[in-house]
């Protein structure tokens, strides 16, 4: 009895090293392994918003995506399973990039009016950067995703007030304005440009219509002190503009 529970013992004693030493040698396996996939996840994410934003959504296939990087279309479907978890990931790292853009932008300018100013100058980068069929295809083929990123903006829209109560303790723009109203429908302008056809975008760039819409709304809110600063900004980035084309 004494020898059979001694075998039991070395025998398992034996088994659980074994297993200890895999364990050990397998687990940097296991690290490098998936830095590796979540590096290759993030190249697809980066070089297939690249293509969606610049080419449009509808005429993008994964077969594109996977041609673009020199990667079989199986490799690509053991990281995304299908074109929509793809585009749900470009759209979330797209909003949390503009988020922290946004957030620099309003951080390293001095006053409200400079950074209204500056996400003009930004919306228009972007404008010349997206190709003009994006929202339109988002909202026909793929009504859960645009719903879902509609949501959020509806949500964002809240923190967009504080930022303009700071521009009234600036001394540059008014406090009679009810800014969570006034903030809707700037929001809603530039839903009417971007997803449908009721701007003449074919007579007038869509960066006129788009200059328009923020020139309205920020000297409809600002003092005589902060109508004179816009004044000023437009004009240097309008020099600005002219040098660099």
């Amino acid at each position: 009895m004494g020898d059979e529970a001694t075998f039991f013992n070395n025998y398992n004693a034996n088994k659980i090293e074994k297993l200890f030493l895999f364990q050990k040698f397998s687990f940097p396996l296991q690290l490098n392994f998936t830095a590796k996939y979540m590096e290759l996840r993030e190249r697809i994410v980066e070089e297939a918003s690249g293509l969606f934003f610049h080419r449009g959504i509808k005429s993008i296939t994964m077969n594109d995506i996977a041609t673009h990087m020199s990667i079989s279309k199986r490799t690509l479907y053991e990281v995304f399973k299908d074109k929509e978890e793809l585009l749900d990931e470009c759209l979330e790292k797209s909003m949390a990039k503009g988020d922290c853009e946004m957030k620099t932008v309003i951080g390293n300018t001095h006053n409200v009016i400079e950074a209204l100013m500056s996400v003009y100058a930004k919306l228009l980068t972007e404008m010349h950067q997206t190709n003009k069929s994006v929202v339109y295809d988002l909202k026909k083929y793929h009504p859960k995703l645009y719903k879902k990123i509609e949501s959020k903006q509806k949500t964002g829209i809240g923190k967009i007030v504080p930022f303009l109560e700071k521009g009234v303790e600036q001394g540059l723009i008014e406090n009679d304005v009810n800014f969570e109203i006034l903030s809707w429908i700037l929001k809603s302008q530039f839903k009417i440009l971007l997803e449908g056809d009721f701007f003449p975008t074919d007579k007038y760039p869509i960066e006129e219509f788009i200059r328009a819409i923020i020139l309205n709304f920020t000297r409809g809110i600002a003092t005589p002190k902060g109508d004179k600063m816009i004044t000023e900004l437009i004009r240097k980035f309008d020099e600005e503009r002219k040098r660099n084309k």
